[in-house]
């Protein structure tokens, strides 16, 4: 796996409890969510996304909420929301980012200064 694919996946975690703590969706709707509004840099396959909702589950950073049939395949739906527990990660996860990208900032910002 090269040195980016490692990095987005990185990222997905904080993303996937981003877009729940918005409101509770499903896992392709999850996916879609993300892909677009990361303009595809984040598209996921369910090989990938659901492992990841399962082992958020397990953590207890998110659990599996009202389970729904999609009125027009008649396919069920399950929706997850996330926990308290999953607020409190996210809010880590955002404040740990924040630092990084102000560190990366400021020294990418100082090589292009001149001395």
């Amino acid at each position: 796996m090269d040195s980016r694919a490692q990095y987005r996946r990185g990222c997905v975690r904080t993303l996937v409890l981003e877009l729940l703590s918005r409101r509770p969706m499903y896992g392709y709707e999850i996916a879609s969510t993300l892909a677009r509004q990361s303009e595809q840099v984040f598209s996921l396959g369910q090989g990938t996304l659901y492992p990841l909702l399962y082992s958020l589950e397990r953590k207890g950073l998110i659990r599996a909420g009202k389970e729904e049939r999609d009125p027009e395949s008649g396919r069920k739906r399950l929706y997850y929301e996330l926990t308290p527990k999953g607020r409190r990660s996210l809010q880590e996860d955002l404040d740990t980012w924040s630092q990084i990208v102000r560190g990366m900032t400021l020294v990418l910002r100082s090589a292009h200064v001149q001395p």
